[in-house]
């Protein structure tokens, strides 16, 4: 029941993100994981408070890192090898973040039903890698 308001937040922003994998929009798709993200970090930062457990901090800064790659921004993409190869490494790196995500809330006494909103944060990204490797993204000009 403590974590209401943040399972509650933290379901709307896989279905920001959800909406961004079906409309295509990396915007939407990022906002989802940047909130998401600051959501784990204050949580974290918490835990530490209470206990002061360190890998609290280490938690907390792994999804600062995530907050810190999914900054939404409205920069065009333009289809480039450039903007593919850095999209294709931040989505890894998301989908990474979020793999560790199910085994830290497995390992710890976080309800079990986070784990699978970090088993869907971690294949989403899988999925927009498969849209930019098969140019299923719309190229924007400025």
């Amino acid at each position: 029941i403590e974590m209401l308001p943040q399972i509650i937040v933290a379901s709307t922003c896989i279905l920001i993100t959800l909406y961004g994998v079906f409309r295509k929009n990396r915007v939407f798709f990022n906002l989802g994981y940047f909130v998401y993200g600051l959501i784990v970090v204050f949580s974290e930062i918490n835990f530490y408070l209470q206990s002061q457990e360190v890998i609290h901090i280490a938690t907390a800064s792994l999804w600062l890192i995530q907050s810190s790659l999914a900054l939404p921004n409205k920069l065009p993409y333009d289809g480039s090898k450039i903007a593919k190869s850095a999209g294709i490494k931040i989505y890894i790196c998301l989908s990474i973040i979020n793999l560790y995500g199910i085994f830290i809330v497995r390992a710890s006494g976080i309800p079990d039903l986070v784990s699978y909103f970090h088993v869907i944060l971690a294949i989403l990204p899988v999925i927009a890698i498969y849209l930019i490797l098969n140019n299923k993204i719309e190229i924007t000009k400025r």
